[in-house]
């Protein structure tokens, strides 16, 4: 029988979750995935059609209505899923840098962060609980960046610090409702359209590469291929591992 595997944040070829689809659809997953809104649908489209992913769903995870009309629709389908990948961020505007600062972020700005890159996790799986299989896994992209100061990074490293916590918390009560796993993947620096709104990638990549012990900068693939050893992996959970060549371990 095959698996199923739901895919939340693919937006083009150059995503993460771009990369671990293939990776997933390699091995015999059946694909299903998530766009942002109707801007973003034929680029995802495009991907689908690529990678043979099986069925859209429209979800933007700062929307009630989205999350209402999309886990129901899921669950009219009656898939049942083997493993989940989150991997959204927030961002006011898509086209934008994320490099104000942290003091300039009011409320509504931190909660929307917050709920997009942290909390939908928790509002997706608790909408499709009864979807998931037994010893299904989850991962979700997390960040170094959620431990250390980083000038741009702001308010989505707080995001990424509720996100960690949110990592172990389901862990453990999902571990005890239906042995399904929960990790997270810390990717170092990448060449990604994401990091990009930071400002100053090529020098982020500089220094990352100058100052990681293996030399080198993060290839997507490499993200994708540890992605299913986790998911296939059934005694791993609670953990987050950093795919960065060796820089979480530099002073």
């Amino acid at each position: 029988m095959k698996k199923n595997a739901l895919i939340i944040g693919i937006r083009n070829e150059d995503s993460l979750c771009y990369f671990i689809a293939k990776e997933l659809k390699k091995i015999g997953y059946e694909i299903y995935a998530t766009y942002l809104n109707e801007q973003a649908r034929a680029d995802v489209e495009r991907v689908a059609k690529e990678i043979g992913i099986v069925k859209l769903y429209r979800y933007d995870a700062s929307l009630d209505e989205d999350l209402e009309s999309f886990t129901e629709k899921f669950i009219e389908d009656g898939i049942k899923l083997d493993a989940l990948v989150h991997g959204i961020a927030y961002s006011s505007d898509p086209g934008a840098k994320l490099n104000h600062s942290l003091l300039e972020v009011c409320m509504e700005e931190f909660g929307e962060a917050i709920r997009v890159g942290a909390f939908s996790l928790v509002e997706v799986v608790g909408k499709l609980i009864h979807q998931f299989n037994e010893e299904a896994g989850i991962i979700t992209l997390t960040s170094r960046l959620s431990r250390v100061a980083v000038p741009g990074y702001n308010v989505v490293g707080a995001a990424k610090a509720a996100l960690d916590s949110i990592i172990r918390g389901l862990a453990q009560s999902l571990g005890d409702l239906k042995k399904i796993r929960v990790n997270g993947i810390a990717p170092g620096a990448v060449a990604t359209k994401s990091l990009a709104k930071i400002g100053n990638v090529l020098d982020i990549l500089a220094e990352a590469k100058r100052r990681s012990p293996l030399k080198r900068n993060v290839a997507k693939e490499d993200v994708g291929r540890f992605a299913v050893m986790i998911l296939e992996n059934t005694s791993l959970t609670g953990t987050i591992y950093s795919i960065d060549n060796g820089m979480d371990i530099m002073g």
